[in-house]
């Protein structure tokens, strides 16, 4: 029996098809959230997501430091090649990026995708002054616009019943976190997170009517029998003012006495339990929960340094989500619109290097350069985040030759030995120790520190002197 080594080109095993599609069209939502209670007066899952973002500072907190944490990383373009074509390519997409208004929005705008699966914006394009096409705006649109169609193309859909209209290509930036062939519009985390909203959401509505009841002391009112309607009325009356007035008055033989409350601890639960919520959620969104909570819980310094890496590693997964999306649907199009459809398209890329411990990287680069080992002085201001001079800057640079001025002023070191670490010849007068009434020696020159020329000066200061005596 022979067998075929040739693999099967077609698709085996498709997506199921929904039986609901004819009716509800593709599923946006699970199941479960959508037969649940909080989803009820919702047209959207994107309404939804947003009134979760809105009314829960703590998600909203978490979310927003995953975006954050991509946005405040350095950005470059990188040339696709090393010629001199590649790289004038290169530079003109970074300029016609940074120049577009409200680059940085648009960039938040498509981490939406983080939270809600899908995140779109339409490409405003113009000519710049060479003639070029450039986005000259990128626009956010609401995700519950857009919708795909049975081949998988995108479409805007202008009313619920009728076939939207297909995306032009080259229009618009779709970025989708999550998506799989059963999940084309995206898995977002405020779907993983909606349980965790929910239960907080209603402990938190229990918890005002337990501070309510139990917060202030139950009024009890003693009165002797037989009150009428309109005496009783004036004591519930008395009663509503004493929860904001200073002082009432109660008519004689009324006596009223203040219930104090018995399940003060009781409150507990519900700070605990929305303070599981809280940890639940800065699991799902940060996968650790040291860098987001404000100390309920202490922790090594150790174990903060991993919960910050694993932090780390999601800004990285963030990253490269981001920059597939602009790459593919924003500097692809560019390159091809303005160069042509042959031309590499350079990258647009998102520095995910590690933060340095810039006091040990300076003692390494220290130990290369000693050794003999050669590297460019652009590489020292790019690292270390310093301003290169200009050529018509004053420069502030490290003067070998002043370096000891304190040890030759307080006569920690002679002239010899100064001049010996500084690879100079001794001087017949240098082993005499200088102190602080030494002062014919002169440390604010370079001479000063290698002995060139103090002597010179002290055959001057001496014939001053006997000049002077002369004189008298």
């Amino acid at each position: 029996m022979s067998r075929s080594l040739k693999p099967d080109l077609k698709e085996f095993a498709p997506p199921a098809p929904d039986p609901w599609a004819g009716f509800l069209g593709t599923r946006r939502l699970a199941d479960h959230i959508v037969r649940s209670d909080g989803f009820a007066g919702h047209s959207s899952p994107y309404v939804l997501f947003e009134e979760m973002e809105d009314k829960d500072a703590h998600l909203s907190s978490l979310l927003q430091t995953r975006k954050l944490g991509v946005l405040a990383r350095p950005r470059k373009v990188d040339a696709a090649e090393s010629g001199a074509r590649a790289q004038e390519i290169a530079q003109w997409v970074d300029r016609a990026l940074t120049s577009i208004p409200g680059w940085n929005g648009a960039l938040m705008h498509l981490l939406d995708a983080l939270g809600k699966g899908l995140a779109v914006a339409e490409i405003m394009w113009g000519f710049d002054r060479e003639g070029r096409l450039v986005p000259r705006e990128i626009k956010p649109r609401a995700a519950e616009r857009f919708s795909r169609g049975a081949a998988g193309e995108w479409r805007v859909d202008e009313t619920p019943s009728a076939a939207g209209r297909m995306l032009p290509p080259r229009k618009f930036v779709i970025a989708l976190s999550g998506a799989t062939d059963e999940r084309p519009y995206g898995k977002g985390l405020c779907e993983k997170l909606y349980w965790y909203w929910w239960f907080k959401k209603n402990n938190i509505k229990f918890w005002l009517v337990f501070n309510e009841k139990f917060g202030a002391p139950t009024i009890v009112a003693q009165h002797p029998s037989g009150l009428n309607d309109r005496e009783r009325e004036r004591l519930i009356d008395v009663i509503d003012a004493i929860q904001t007035d200073a002082g009432v008055t109660i008519p004689e033989g009324i006596r009223l006495e203040l219930l104090e409350s018995k399940r003060s601890a009781a409150g507990d639960t519900f700070r605990s339990l929305s303070q599981w919520c809280n940890d639940e959620m800065s699991r799902a969104v940060l996968g650790q929960t040291l860098t987001s909570s404000e100390g309920a819980r202490s922790g090594s310094l150790a174990l903060g340094e991993v919960h910050n890496e694993i932090r780390r590693d999601y800004m990285r997964a963030d990253a490269w989500l981001l920059m597939d999306v602009v790459n593919e649907q924003l500097v692809r199009p560019l390159v091809e619109l303005n160069f042509g459809m042959d031309v590499p398209a350079p990258r647009w890329s998102i520095d995910l290097s590690p933060e340095l411990d810039l006091t040990a990287e300076v003692g390494v680069d220290r130990q290369l350069l000693q050794k003999g080992d050669p590297l460019p002085e652009r590489y020292f201001y790019e690292k270390y985040g310093r301003p290169a001079p200009l050529g018509g800057d004053s420069k502030l640079q490290y003067d070998d030759s002043n370096v000891y001025q304190y040890h030759l002023q307080f006569g920690i070191l002679t002239v010899n030995e100064v001049r010996a670490k500084l690879g100079l010849a001794p001087v017949g007068w240098g082993e005499r120790p200088t102190s602080p009434v030494d002062t014919s020696i002169n440390t604010s020159t370079p001479g000063g520190a290698t002995g060139e020329d103090t002597r010179e000066q002290e055959d001057e200061s001496e014939n001053e002197e006997k000049k002077m005596k002369g004189q008298k």
